[in-house]
Protein backbone atom coordinates (compact mmCIF):
# COMPACT_ATOMS: atom_id res chain seq x y z
CA UNK A 1 0.00 0.00 0.00
CA UNK A 2 0.85 3.73 -0.33
CA UNK A 3 2.82 5.83 2.24
CA UNK A 4 0.41 8.69 3.28
CA UNK A 5 2.02 11.82 4.68
CA UNK A 6 -0.57 13.38 6.31
CA UNK A 7 0.22 17.40 7.11
CA UNK A 8 -2.64 17.76 9.96
CA UNK A 9 -2.25 20.29 12.84
CA UNK A 10 -4.65 19.32 14.97
CA UNK A 11 -4.31 15.79 17.42
CA UNK A 12 -7.52 14.61 17.50
CA UNK A 13 -8.33 14.98 13.57
CA UNK A 14 -4.83 14.01 12.84
CA UNK A 15 -5.54 10.76 15.10
CA UNK A 16 -8.75 9.90 13.56
CA UNK A 17 -7.24 10.28 9.87
CA UNK A 18 -4.62 8.00 10.78
CA UNK A 19 -6.65 5.41 12.18
CA UNK A 20 -8.61 5.39 9.18
CA UNK A 21 -5.29 5.26 6.71
CA UNK A 22 -4.17 2.79 8.31
CA UNK A 23 -6.92 0.24 9.28
CA UNK A 24 -6.66 0.23 5.45
CA UNK A 25 -2.90 -0.77 5.32
CA UNK A 26 -1.61 3.01 4.81
CA UNK A 27 1.60 3.83 6.20
CA UNK A 28 1.31 6.89 7.22
CA UNK A 29 3.59 9.68 8.48
CA UNK A 30 1.70 12.53 10.27
CA UNK A 31 3.57 15.95 10.79
CA UNK A 32 1.73 18.93 12.38
CA UNK A 33 3.55 22.01 10.34
CA UNK A 34 4.54 22.96 6.97
CA UNK A 35 8.37 22.75 7.47
CA UNK A 36 8.08 19.17 8.91
CA UNK A 37 5.62 18.75 5.86
CA UNK A 38 8.43 20.15 3.54
CA UNK A 39 11.48 18.18 5.34
CA UNK A 40 9.54 14.61 4.85
CA UNK A 41 8.74 15.83 1.21
CA UNK A 42 12.33 15.95 -0.06
CA UNK A 43 13.44 13.05 2.52
CA UNK A 44 10.88 10.42 1.76
CA UNK A 45 8.52 11.60 -0.83
CA UNK A 46 5.04 9.99 0.05
CA UNK A 47 2.58 8.15 -2.50
CA UNK A 48 0.08 10.69 -1.63
CA UNK A 49 -0.01 13.83 0.60
CA UNK A 50 -2.96 14.66 3.14
CA UNK A 51 -2.91 18.16 3.90
CA UNK A 52 -4.91 20.84 6.09
CA UNK A 53 -5.43 24.09 4.61
CA UNK A 54 -5.64 25.60 7.85
CA UNK A 55 -2.40 27.11 9.37
CA UNK A 56 0.05 26.48 10.54
CA UNK A 57 -0.30 23.36 8.00
CA UNK A 58 -1.31 25.51 4.87
CA UNK A 59 -1.53 22.83 2.72
CA UNK A 60 -3.08 25.02 -0.42
CA UNK A 61 0.85 26.92 -0.13
CA UNK A 62 2.09 23.24 -0.19
CA UNK A 63 0.32 22.33 -2.87
CA UNK A 64 1.25 25.50 -5.17
CA UNK A 65 4.77 24.88 -4.47
CA UNK A 66 4.99 21.38 -5.46
CA UNK A 67 3.45 22.18 -8.95
CA UNK A 68 5.53 25.18 -9.31
CA UNK A 69 8.35 22.49 -8.75
CA UNK A 70 6.49 20.35 -11.74
CA UNK A 71 5.83 17.94 -8.68
CA UNK A 72 2.04 15.30 -9.56
CA UNK A 73 2.51 13.83 -5.80
CA UNK A 74 -1.22 13.91 -5.67
CA UNK A 75 -2.77 16.18 -3.03
CA UNK A 76 -6.14 15.87 -0.98
CA UNK A 77 -6.81 18.88 0.74
CA UNK A 78 -8.75 18.83 4.22
CA UNK A 79 -11.34 21.82 4.82
CA UNK A 80 -13.04 22.50 8.37
CA UNK A 81 -17.00 21.97 7.95
CA UNK A 82 -17.76 25.77 7.06
CA UNK A 83 -15.71 25.88 4.12
CA UNK A 84 -18.27 26.58 0.99
CA UNK A 85 -16.09 27.15 -1.50
CA UNK A 86 -13.74 23.87 -0.74
CA UNK A 87 -13.88 22.71 -4.35
CA UNK A 88 -12.65 26.07 -6.02
CA UNK A 89 -9.46 26.48 -3.51
CA UNK A 90 -8.37 23.05 -3.55
CA UNK A 91 -8.85 23.10 -7.85
CA UNK A 92 -6.75 26.52 -7.74
CA UNK A 93 -4.17 25.17 -5.76
CA UNK A 94 -4.00 22.37 -7.95
CA UNK A 95 -4.76 19.74 -5.96
CA UNK A 96 -6.14 16.59 -6.63
CA UNK A 97 -9.18 16.36 -4.24
CA UNK A 98 -10.87 17.80 -1.07
CA UNK A 99 -12.04 16.77 2.10
CA UNK A 100 -14.59 18.76 4.02
CA UNK A 101 -15.48 17.97 7.63
CA UNK A 102 -17.04 15.93 9.00
CA UNK A 103 -14.69 13.24 7.98
CA UNK A 104 -15.62 9.45 7.84
CA UNK A 105 -13.97 6.40 7.50
CA UNK A 106 -15.33 5.05 4.06
CA UNK A 107 -15.07 8.59 2.63
CA UNK A 108 -11.11 8.93 3.74
CA UNK A 109 -10.57 5.94 2.21
CA UNK A 110 -12.13 6.06 -0.63
CA UNK A 111 -10.56 9.12 -1.95
CA UNK A 112 -6.84 8.44 -1.32
CA UNK A 113 -7.55 5.15 -3.02
CA UNK A 114 -9.39 7.09 -6.38
CA UNK A 115 -6.55 9.84 -6.07
CA UNK A 116 -3.81 6.75 -6.35
CA UNK A 117 -5.66 5.43 -9.10
CA UNK A 118 -5.55 8.37 -10.78
CA UNK A 119 -2.15 9.59 -10.53
CA UNK A 120 -1.18 6.01 -11.69
CA UNK A 121 -3.16 6.31 -14.73
CA UNK A 122 -1.05 9.81 -15.52
CA UNK A 123 2.13 8.14 -14.53
CA UNK A 124 1.78 5.39 -17.47
CA UNK A 125 3.67 6.58 -21.10
CA UNK A 126 0.52 4.95 -22.82
CA UNK A 127 -3.00 4.23 -21.10
CA UNK A 128 -4.59 0.87 -22.04
CA UNK A 129 -6.77 0.66 -24.57
CA UNK A 130 -10.30 0.11 -22.98
CA UNK A 131 -11.24 -1.98 -25.77
CA UNK A 132 -8.21 -4.64 -24.65
CA UNK A 133 -8.26 -4.99 -20.98
CA UNK A 134 -7.12 -8.20 -18.77
CA UNK A 135 -9.86 -8.72 -16.01
CA UNK A 136 -8.84 -8.78 -12.10
CA UNK A 137 -8.64 -12.22 -11.06
CA UNK A 138 -10.69 -11.58 -7.97
CA UNK A 139 -13.49 -9.73 -7.39
CA UNK A 140 -15.18 -8.83 -3.93
CA UNK A 141 -17.84 -7.17 -2.56
CA UNK A 142 -18.52 -4.42 -1.02
CA UNK A 143 -18.42 -3.90 2.85
CA UNK A 144 -21.03 -1.90 2.99
CA UNK A 145 -23.54 -4.03 2.04
CA UNK A 146 -23.18 -6.10 4.33
CA UNK A 147 -20.58 -8.88 3.46
CA UNK A 148 -17.31 -10.50 5.06
CA UNK A 149 -14.64 -7.73 5.46
CA UNK A 150 -10.94 -7.75 4.43
CA UNK A 151 -8.13 -5.91 3.97
CA UNK A 152 -8.46 -3.52 1.01
CA UNK A 153 -6.07 -3.50 -1.85
CA UNK A 154 -5.46 -0.13 -3.73
CA UNK A 155 -7.03 -1.52 -7.00
CA UNK A 156 -10.49 -2.41 -5.49
CA UNK A 157 -10.73 0.72 -3.19
CA UNK A 158 -14.09 2.07 -4.16
CA UNK A 159 -15.93 -1.31 -4.06
CA UNK A 160 -14.87 -2.14 -0.59
CA UNK A 161 -14.70 0.74 1.79
CA UNK A 162 -17.10 0.89 4.80
CA UNK A 163 -19.75 3.81 3.51
CA UNK A 164 -18.27 5.12 0.20
CA UNK A 165 -19.62 9.13 0.80
CA UNK A 166 -21.04 10.16 -3.13
CA UNK A 167 -20.74 13.44 -2.75
CA UNK A 168 -16.57 12.96 -2.05
CA UNK A 169 -16.99 11.54 -5.03
CA UNK A 170 -18.50 14.05 -7.13
CA UNK A 171 -16.02 16.97 -5.83
CA UNK A 172 -13.22 14.35 -6.87
CA UNK A 173 -14.30 13.68 -10.61
CA UNK A 174 -15.35 17.18 -10.67
CA UNK A 175 -11.79 18.49 -10.47
CA UNK A 176 -10.90 15.52 -12.65
CA UNK A 177 -13.38 17.28 -15.63
CA UNK A 178 -11.34 20.60 -14.89
CA UNK A 179 -8.17 19.12 -15.12
CA UNK A 180 -9.13 17.24 -18.55
CA UNK A 181 -10.28 20.62 -19.81
CA UNK A 182 -6.70 21.89 -18.93
CA UNK A 183 -4.21 18.60 -19.97
CA UNK A 184 -6.47 18.45 -23.40
CA UNK A 185 -7.61 14.74 -22.57
CA UNK A 186 -11.13 13.09 -23.04
CA UNK A 187 -13.06 11.62 -19.84
CA UNK A 188 -16.08 9.05 -20.14
CA UNK A 189 -18.91 8.60 -17.19
CA UNK A 190 -21.45 5.90 -17.69
CA UNK A 191 -24.40 4.96 -15.69
CA UNK A 192 -25.37 1.38 -15.45
CA UNK A 193 -29.04 0.12 -14.18
CA UNK A 194 -30.54 -3.17 -14.13
CA UNK A 195 -33.47 -3.32 -16.22
CA UNK A 196 -36.93 -3.71 -14.45
CA UNK A 197 -35.09 -4.44 -11.12
CA UNK A 198 -37.82 -3.82 -9.15
CA UNK A 199 -39.99 -6.07 -10.53
CA UNK A 200 -37.32 -9.53 -11.15
CA UNK A 201 -36.72 -8.89 -7.55
CA UNK A 202 -40.12 -8.82 -5.25
CA UNK A 203 -39.62 -11.78 -4.25
CA UNK A 204 -36.10 -11.85 -3.05
CA UNK A 205 -35.45 -11.50 0.25
CA UNK A 206 -33.02 -8.56 1.64
CA UNK A 207 -30.04 -10.24 1.82
CA UNK A 208 -30.66 -12.30 -1.48
CA UNK A 209 -30.84 -8.61 -3.67
CA UNK A 210 -27.82 -7.50 -1.34
CA UNK A 211 -25.98 -10.80 -2.50
CA UNK A 212 -27.60 -9.84 -6.74
CA UNK A 213 -25.52 -5.95 -6.17
CA UNK A 214 -22.57 -7.23 -5.09
CA UNK A 215 -22.38 -9.69 -7.86
CA UNK A 216 -23.38 -7.02 -9.95
CA UNK A 217 -20.53 -4.93 -8.79
CA UNK A 218 -18.28 -7.64 -9.34
CA UNK A 219 -19.13 -8.01 -13.18
CA UNK A 220 -18.92 -4.20 -13.83
CA UNK A 221 -15.34 -3.94 -11.93
CA UNK A 222 -14.45 -7.21 -13.99
CA UNK A 223 -15.11 -5.33 -16.74
CA UNK A 224 -12.97 -2.80 -17.25
CA UNK A 225 -9.40 -1.44 -16.61
CA UNK A 226 -7.49 -0.86 -13.41
CA UNK A 227 -7.77 2.54 -13.82
CA UNK A 228 -11.16 2.95 -13.95
CA UNK A 229 -13.96 3.34 -11.27
CA UNK A 230 -16.46 2.10 -10.19
CA UNK A 231 -19.26 2.41 -7.64
CA UNK A 232 -22.68 2.07 -6.33
CA UNK A 233 -24.90 4.97 -7.25
CA UNK A 234 -28.51 4.19 -6.35
CA UNK A 235 -29.90 0.85 -5.45
CA UNK A 236 -29.81 -1.35 -8.87
CA UNK A 237 -27.66 2.01 -10.71
CA UNK A 238 -23.73 1.74 -11.21
CA UNK A 239 -21.57 4.80 -11.80
CA UNK A 240 -18.71 4.10 -13.99
CA UNK A 241 -16.11 6.61 -14.39
CA UNK A 242 -13.31 6.05 -16.85
CA UNK A 243 -10.31 8.42 -17.00
CA UNK A 244 -8.47 8.82 -20.78
CA UNK A 245 -11.24 7.61 -22.34
CA UNK A 246 -12.70 8.94 -25.22
CA UNK A 247 -15.93 8.47 -26.98
CA UNK A 248 -15.40 5.29 -29.09
CA UNK A 249 -13.26 3.95 -26.22
CA UNK A 250 -16.29 4.43 -23.83
CA UNK A 251 -18.82 2.94 -26.21
CA UNK A 252 -16.84 -0.39 -26.77
CA UNK A 253 -16.76 -0.38 -22.52
CA UNK A 254 -20.90 0.05 -22.02
CA UNK A 255 -21.60 -2.37 -24.67
CA UNK A 256 -18.99 -4.84 -22.59
CA UNK A 257 -20.52 -3.94 -19.62
CA UNK A 258 -24.08 -4.78 -21.15
CA UNK A 259 -23.42 -8.07 -22.51
CA UNK A 260 -21.93 -8.93 -18.70
CA UNK A 261 -25.34 -8.93 -17.12
CA UNK A 262 -27.02 -12.03 -18.40
CA UNK A 263 -24.25 -14.65 -16.76
CA UNK A 264 -25.66 -12.99 -12.82
CA UNK A 265 -25.99 -16.36 -11.00
CA UNK A 266 -27.95 -14.49 -8.77
CA UNK A 267 -30.66 -13.41 -11.38
CA UNK A 268 -29.84 -15.26 -14.37
CA UNK A 269 -31.08 -13.54 -17.78
CA UNK A 270 -30.80 -10.52 -16.42
CA UNK A 271 -30.07 -7.40 -18.82
CA UNK A 272 -29.12 -3.76 -17.88
CA UNK A 273 -29.63 -0.15 -19.87
CA UNK A 274 -25.99 1.70 -19.89
CA UNK A 275 -26.31 5.71 -20.05
CA UNK A 276 -22.91 7.04 -21.76
CA UNK A 277 -21.10 10.74 -21.58
CA UNK A 278 -18.21 12.02 -22.55
CA UNK A 279 -15.56 15.23 -22.30
CA UNK A 280 -13.91 14.99 -25.21
CA UNK A 281 -11.57 18.34 -25.18
CA UNK A 282 -11.35 19.04 -29.04
CA UNK A 283 -7.52 20.24 -29.76
CA UNK A 284 -6.72 23.51 -30.93
CA UNK A 285 -6.11 27.19 -29.34
CA UNK A 286 -10.07 27.50 -29.53
CA UNK A 287 -10.78 24.52 -27.44
CA UNK A 288 -9.38 26.07 -24.28
CA UNK A 289 -12.61 28.39 -24.33
CA UNK A 290 -15.05 25.42 -24.93
CA UNK A 291 -16.88 23.03 -22.69
CA UNK A 292 -15.66 25.74 -19.82
CA UNK A 293 -19.11 25.26 -18.24
CA UNK A 294 -18.99 21.24 -18.10
CA UNK A 295 -19.07 19.52 -14.62
CA UNK A 296 -19.18 16.51 -13.17
CA UNK A 297 -22.68 16.78 -12.12
CA UNK A 298 -23.53 18.08 -16.04
CA UNK A 299 -22.02 14.77 -16.99
CA UNK A 300 -24.04 12.72 -14.96
CA UNK A 301 -27.23 14.59 -15.94
CA UNK A 302 -25.93 14.24 -19.75
CA UNK A 303 -25.48 9.83 -18.51
CA UNK A 304 -29.00 9.81 -16.88
CA UNK A 305 -30.82 11.29 -20.19
CA UNK A 306 -28.89 8.95 -21.99
CA UNK A 307 -29.94 6.44 -19.49
CA UNK A 308 -33.59 6.38 -19.74
CA UNK A 309 -33.64 7.13 -23.85
CA UNK A 310 -32.19 3.16 -23.60
CA UNK A 311 -34.79 2.22 -20.98
CA UNK A 312 -37.57 4.12 -22.90
CA UNK A 313 -36.30 2.27 -25.28
CA UNK A 314 -37.16 -1.22 -23.72
CA UNK A 315 -33.50 -2.07 -22.19
CA UNK A 316 -31.00 -3.78 -22.77
CA UNK A 317 -29.36 -1.16 -24.53
CA UNK A 318 -26.83 1.38 -24.79
CA UNK A 319 -27.23 5.12 -25.72
CA UNK A 320 -24.04 7.66 -25.95
CA UNK A 321 -25.19 11.02 -25.40
CA UNK A 322 -25.33 13.68 -28.29
CA UNK A 323 -22.25 15.20 -28.70
CA UNK A 324 -23.16 19.12 -27.65
CA UNK A 325 -22.47 22.31 -29.09
CA UNK A 326 -18.17 22.92 -29.90
CA UNK A 327 -17.57 19.40 -28.45
CA UNK A 328 -17.09 16.63 -31.65
CA UNK A 329 -17.90 13.23 -32.21
CA UNK A 330 -14.80 10.34 -31.21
Amino acid sequence: MATVLLAEPSAPVASALRRFLEGAGHEVAWVGSAVDARRLLEDRPPGVLVASASLPVDGEALCQELRQKGSRLPVLLVYPPDEEHADTRAAQAGAEGCLVGPLKRGTVVTCVGLVLRLAEAWARPVLPDPSVFTPPAVNHPPQHWGLPERRASRTDLPAVSASPDFDFLKRLLLMEVKRSRRYRYPISLLLVELDRFTEHTLSLTPQARTTLLAEALGLLTAGVRDIDVVVPFADSRFVVFLPHTPRSGARVVAERLRERMPSLKALPGATASVGVAVSEPVPGAKALTQGAGLSFGGLLKEAGDALRRAQAGGGDSVVVAQVGPGAQEG
